[in-house]
């Protein structure tokens, strides 16, 4: 949609808010006809709008025109297929929600079905216009060509969801998974901002884990980078334990189905009346992370998540106190461990952001 310089002086002008041509010719080393023609696109696109005059403290000459970046132009629809519900937003380029829609899953669902979930939920938001695409959080795997590998919930395996929905929607569709999603949406606007490397461990029904550096996912060889809740903590036992259908062996220590199998009764509720029985689930909590730890150097580590995120105050003394223990003073003392700032549809919101910057370039 974008040449390269258009695409550098649409983020210059994002990034200052109001500025003026003159000003970007010297930011960027660009000459002024070039600038002038690119802004001049720009507007005809409706991404920028001209808004006033700058002051002049000097007499004589005429003012410079200023520029401001423009997010209502175009929209953006960010979708998180759970396990148990699918979420959907509507955004605009700031990535800031204009809409919300929400569908609670049927048991029972086959790939046929959660297709047609996903556009029931999606089908409110595709009547607005001037939608740049569709942005998607699936709880599994994708490779490089965005072709779901496994979703282990749903006993999927090897969906182009992606040319499905492009299909069905007439606008492009960018798949990936929900923990990536979350932590590039905490490294763009919540508690990964202004951090070199993220790694963001969700904690809901299972455990998954998403991974930026410098900005960009990190997917692996094979997109399948992050399975966190297949980590081994326990050889000694885990030898012995062949995990649920669909969940890995630190999922069975303890995640949202570990902890209903173990207990029978609401999570939260576990919490407040079983803290010492839970705790040596946390350990081999702390355990993975304090394992993670030392093979990615993170600048933070974000717990988010429904038990994550809300559980937060209960869950990690427990984990800092193993990770305290088990990781090098030197590797630890620069790493800060927090909970995730977006509490709802971070998956969702990941995935409109994910939409701008590969259409738009736009970070």
């Amino acid at each position: 949609m974008l040449g390269e310089v258009e695409r550098r002086i649409l983020q210059t002008i994002k990034d200052k808010g109001q500025i003026s041509r003159v000003e970007i010719s010297k930011i960027l080393n660009i000459s002024k006809p070039v600038v002038s023609q690119a802004v001049s696109r720009l507007i005809e696109l409706g991404f920028v709008k001209e808004t006033g005059k700058k002051e002049s403290f000097s007499r004589g000459g005429r003012r410079p025109v200023l520029l401001s970046f423009v997010p209502e132009s175009r929209y953006v629809v960010g979708v998180d297929v759970g396990g148990t519900k699918i979420d959907a937003v509507l955004t605009d380029l700031n990535g800031s929600i204009l809409k919300k829609e929400h569908v609670v899953l049927p048991s029972d669902l086959d790939k046929e079905k959660l297709f047609e979930e996903i556009k029931r939920v999606m089908k409110p938001l595709l009547k607005y216009d001037k939608i740049l695409g569709i942005g998607i959080g699936i709880p599994g795997t994708v490779d490089e060509n965005q072709l779901i590998k496994r979703i282990p919930a749903f006993n999927i395996t090897n969906w182009n969801l992606k040319k499905e929905l492009e299909s069905f929607a007439g606008y492009p569709v960018f798949i990936e998974n929900n923990a990536n999603l979350d932590a590039f949406a905490e490294t763009r606007v919540g508690a990964g901002k202004g951090y070199r490397c993220v790694f963001l461990i969700s904690i809901g029904w299972g455990i998954g884990s998403g991974i930026v550096y410098e900005g960009r996912i990190f997917r692996g060889a094979r997109g399948k980078a992050g399975e966190f809740g297949h980590m081994i903590t326990d050889w000694t036992v885990d030898k012995t334990v062949v995990p649920e259908k669909g969940f890995g062996h630190l999922e069975e220590w303890f995640s949202g189905y570990s902890l209903k199998k173990k207990f029978r009764k609401p999570i939260e509720t576990v919490f407040e009346q079983n803290p010492e029985e839970l705790r040596e689930s946390l350990e081999h909590l702390g355990v993975a992370i304090a394992n993670t730890t030392v093979i990615l150097d993170p600048d933070v580590v974000i717990i988010k998540g429904g038990i994550g995120f809300h559980q937060f105050d209960r869950i990690a003394p427990i984990v800092k106190s193993i990770v305290e223990r088990t990781v090098p003073k030197d590797i630890l003392e620069d790493i800060v461990i927090k909970r995730g700032e977006i509490e709802e549809y971070g998956v969702a919101i990941g995935g409109a952001l994910y939409v701008i910057e590969n259409v738009l370039g736009l970070k």
